[in-house]
């Protein structure tokens, strides 16, 4: 027995030490794991998944037949001649016209507009991670530049500062140098502040209990160039786009709501059984109720779900129409970044280089003067710091792209 409270105890921990270790904020994140917390935890996309299950009640609701109805009636109490009279009736609604399958058809169909306006929330809020995660990857490298350059301007001015007291340079070329360390400084800032801004704007997205205050993000900026023609972008878009979907289900849903407005106009029946109780004796009788559907034919509410049904229509269009001009937009942007991208690494950026060292070079020796190092520098820098902006705007370009698709475009 004691062996036996023993082991539960222990699994008792060992499964509690499990829930702490699955409960641990992560310290660095990919790509896939924070598109994975973002579905999974995002307070939008859980209001949104509680509205479909909320929606998708309705079908119940719908399916249900109408409940039976029942009446006592007790009188003649007090006569002299005859007793008591009771009677108990008893009917059962019968819906003529189909109209129970018209709600459910009704409610299944607003059930496919949500389930797809849940699928568009989370390509919004993917695309808001990836853009976010990619400010992220674009700091860093920005602000690794920073530092390397800081690094390299302190090594020069050590050197330069050894020159000066012995005389080789003058205090002014010094003075500049150390001036000239402010815009590194500055830059170096700029990027610590644009890198807190933009984890606190994808710690927002995934769960703030998910992750540490200090966490980090492993990935890189370069990435492969979809090939796609613009056709095959539009094919794309219009077979996988939630938003569009989601008209074409509201389409349906009102189609739905006519039938069911037309429904709605025919006669219910209410058969019913009757047992009275007259003194000593007992009847049963039988009957139909009916409504008289001689000036209320459900007219209105079938105009109003037929002009709906055309307001559906337009507003599928619109959508349709604003689909393809994201994917246009996109597809611009995205050749416009990477001709960025093409011309700076296989262009600008090794002429920077190039003309950044041989000034160095030159300057360490005494052939140029220190404004042509310090104008060469900071060349080089911008050249840089602009590679990486461009391609982190690249890397946003396909997923801006992809968005507008409504799916992944691949590697």
């Amino acid at each position: 027995m004691v062996r036996l409270v023993t082991a539960v105890c222990c699994l008792a921990l060992l499964g509690a030490a499990g829930g702490v270790r699955a409960q641990e904020r992560l310290a660095a994140l990919t790509l896939e794991q924070a598109l994975r917390l973002a579905s999974e935890t995002n307070p939008n996309v859980r209001a949104k998944e509680f509205e479909l299950k909320a929606v998708g009640a309705n079908e119940i609701t719908a399916g249900l037949r109408p409940n039976p109805t029942m009446s006592f009636l007790a009188e003649q109490f007090g006569l002299r001649d005859s007793g008591p009279q009771y009677t108990v009736n008893i009917g059962q609604p019968l819906e003529l016209g189909g109209k129970r399958q018209r709600r459910i058809d009704s409610a299944t169909a607003q059930t496919k507009v949500t389930a797809h306006e849940l699928a568009d929330l989370r390509r919004q809020i993917d695309f808001q991670v990836k853009k976010t995660f990619t400010d992220i990857l674009v700091a860093k490298d920005a602000l690794a530049l920073a530092e390397q350059n800081l690094s390299t301007l302190d090594d020069l001015e050590k050197i330069q500062r050894i020159r000066a007291e012995k005389g080789d340079l003058s205090g002014l070329e010094l003075l500049r140098i150390q001036v000239q360390r402010f815009t590194f400084e500055r830059d170096a800032a700029d990027a610590r502040q644009a890198l807190k801004a933009a984890k606190i704007g994808l710690r927002s997205l995934v769960g703030a209990d998910k992750v540490t205050d200090d966490f980090d993000v492993t990935g890189s900026l370069e990435v492969k160039p979809p090939a796609y023609t613009q056709s095959e972008l539009y094919r794309r878009a219009l077979d996988a786009r939630p938003d569009i979907r989601a008209a074409e289900a509201a389409r349906n849903k009102a189609k739905a709501d006519i039938n069911l407005a037309k429904a709605n106009a025919w006669w219910d029946i209410t058969p019913q059984i009757e047992y009275q109780r007259i003194g000593p004796d007992n009847t049963i009788g039988f009957g139909v109720g009916l409504p008289l559907r001689v000036f209320d034919r459900n007219q209105g509410e079938i105009v109003r779900t037929q002009a709906d049904a055309l307001r559906v229509d337009a507003v599928r269009d619109a959508v349709v129409v604003r689909a393809l001009s994201e994917v246009d937009t996109a597809l611009a942007a995205l050749q416009t970044e990477r001709g960025k991208v093409d011309a700076l690494r296989d262009t600008y950026l090794p002429k920077a280089k190039q003309a950044r060292d041989t000034v160095e070079f030159a300057y360490r020796r005494g052939g140029v003067s220190l404004l042509d190092y310090l104008d060469a520098q900071r060349t080089y820098r911008e050249t840089n710091l602009q590679y990486v902006q461009a391609l982190g705007n690249y890397r946003s370009a396909i997923y801006l792209l992809e968005a507008a698709v409504g799916g992944p475009l691949g590697d």
